[in-house]
């Protein structure tokens, strides 16, 4: 645990973080969120793909860019982008393990919505872990890395940043949180959240703290057997 003793809040990105890149899933979201793109505009699939990488890449999200230029209705955007099939995800066993040893308290923080991330956690056979999850609509659909979306979550669960480590699969989004003061956590599984690659993995920035590959590396190489009791 040497580099995280001090900590006492452990905050997680879902989606490729909490279930791994490889497992398809972001990329089933991708294709419906093009296609709703595509019917909702009435462009071809090609300029739907690109206008909503051009979104994500201005906006943070696809749905906050379609809400500032389109004015649509964010929960029918959710509903859709999110219905999905994860009947295949395996559930790991190192996560559900080490998440029950790793002291302190624990949160899920996500771009995703509420439907979808009580879903998906409760198909990992994770949910009991968290405390809480706090989604896209708890943050009025302003998406990480705004600033004010990270004020927000500390405000909600009342932690102090500096005692808090983030695990994301997003540089951009681990660089507001080194910002307000939490330990980072980087998983480089080589594609960005958006499925297109945007990370990278030649010059990692200061504000990357560690990284590794997958979640369940980082807690298989980093928590005890036994739990650790906080002095």
């Amino acid at each position: 645990m040497d580099g995280f003793r001090h900590i006492d809040t452990w905050v997680f990105d879902l989606d490729n973080t909490l279930y791994d890149a490889n497992t398809g899933v972001f990329d089933q979201i991708i294709e419906h969120m093009t296609q709703y793109v595509s019917d909702r505009l009435g462009i071809s699939r090609e300029e739907a793909n690109a206008l909503r990488r051009t979104y994500w890449q201005t906006y943070g999200t696809t749905l906050r860019g379609l809400m500032e230029e389109h004015k649509i209705d964010p929960y029918e955007f959710l509903r859709i982008a999110h219905d999905v099939d994860i009947s295949d995800v395996p559930q790991c066993e190192v996560i559900k393990e080490k998440l029950t040893l790793l002291p302190g308290r624990k949160v899920i923080f996500t771009n995703s919505g509420q439907e979808f991330a009580r879903r998906m956690t409760r198909h990992l056979g994770i949910d009991h872990h968290f405390e809480g999850t706090f989604t896209i609509e708890d943050a009025n659909f302003l998406p990480k890395p705004r600033p004010e979306t990270y004020t927000a979550i500390i405000e909600k669960f009342s932690f102090d940043p500096k005692k808090a480590a983030m695990f994301d699969d997003m540089q951009v989004n681990l660089k507001t949180a080194a910002e307000t003061g939490m330990t980072t956590v980087w998983i480089n599984c080589g594609e960005g959240s958006d499925g297109d690659g945007e990370n990278g993995c030649e010059d990692v920035p200061p504000y990357i703290h560690h990284q590794t590959g997958k979640l369940a590396d980082w807690l298989e190489q980093t928590v005890p057997q036994h739990p650790v009791k906080k002095k």
